[in-house]
């Protein structure tokens, strides 16, 4: 069985902060030459809750005419409902495959409403749609309960999770085994796997997709994983100790594809700790190279 990786692509921007949309179709080019199956659009990693509604149209359709047929996942989640909804109906007009609706942050959310916005974005987008659980930003774990609820009623037709919490993981496959499950934490990517995952929406494909997608072949060939949790470890371990999406940037640079810095209200690096985030880097690109 094959399990796609999808990748959390970043956003282009410039300078100044604008979006450099020029640069997108080189990226994915990138990132499809190292073996993903798709893309992610407008998560986490690309900096989805720093633009504008209008700004979040033009990077989806820029992904769907960069993405060389690959699938591509628009993520329409957002605080305002109108806007969530305006964004469904968008994807569907440009030719996304799919969207995913995380639920709302900063105001407490409840389970009956959330379903009811996830109802109201299906019918937007005018097919069933995936759930974005992410608990650490939003700070409310989708229900298993509605996961089950939504799927029977033909509203979602996956999820991707980035709880890091493999039960949770269990019991959307217990309760809904044919539900497509999106494995969105790196950390646990390959206890992932061993748990029942279907694919992969991996932060870390946009930038080092040749370790992700080897992982994750490696795991489907039933070959020796631990080289690749080793890669995965150090990987996390020096993301894990500068600021995330801003050494992603970097890395992304060193990898050839230079994707400006990130938006404010996020700050770049400083020079120093760009040069540590590149000394660190240098013998994993080495080990890269050389695979």
């Amino acid at each position: 069985m094959k399990h796609p990786v999808l990748a959390a692509t970043l956003t282009p921007f410039g300078p100044d902060g604008s979006l450099a949309l020029e640069r997108l179709p080189d990226y994915l080019a990138f990132l499809i030459g190292h073996g993903v199956d798709g893309f992610l659009a407008l998560g986490t990693n690309g900096e989805f809750a720093s633009l504008a509604v209008d700004e979040r149209e033009h990077v989806l359709e820029a992904h769907v005419a960069a993405a060389q047929g690959r699938r591509v996942v628009a993520n329409v989640g957002g605080t305002v409902a109108h806007e969530v909804l305006r964004l469904a109906a968008h994807a569907a007009r440009v030719g996304a495959s799919d969207v995913s609706l995380l639920p709302p942050y900063y105001f407490p959310i409840t389970e009956p409403a959330f379903a009811e916005l996830a109802r109201r974005v299906a019918d937007a987008f005018g097919g069933p749609i995936y759930l974005y659980n992410i608990p650490r930003y939003t700070r409310f774990s989708i229900p298993v309960a509605t996961v089950t609820a939504l799927a029977v009623e033909g509203v979602c037709v996956g999820i991707k999770d980035s709880s890091q919490d493999l039960s949770y993981l269990r019991a959307v496959r217990v309760a809904v085994p044919y539900l497509d499950f999106l494995m969105g934490s790196d950390t646990t990517l390959l206890e992932g796997l061993e748990a029942g995952a279907s694919g992969i929406a991996s932060g870390m494909a946009n930038t080092f997709p040749d370790v992700v997608v080897g992982a994750t072949r490696a795991f489907e060939d039933g070959v020796d994983l631990a080289p690749w949790a080793e890669r995965i470890h150090t990987l996390r371990k020096l993301f894990g100790a500068h600021p995330y999406l801003m050494a992603t940037r970097t890395a992304i640079r060193l990898r050839g594809v230079d994707l400006g810095p990130v938006r404010t209200p996020l700050a770049d690096l400083s020079d120093d700790e760009r040069a540590r985030v590149e000394q660190a880097l240098a013998p994993i690109l080495t080990d890269l190279e050389a695979m």
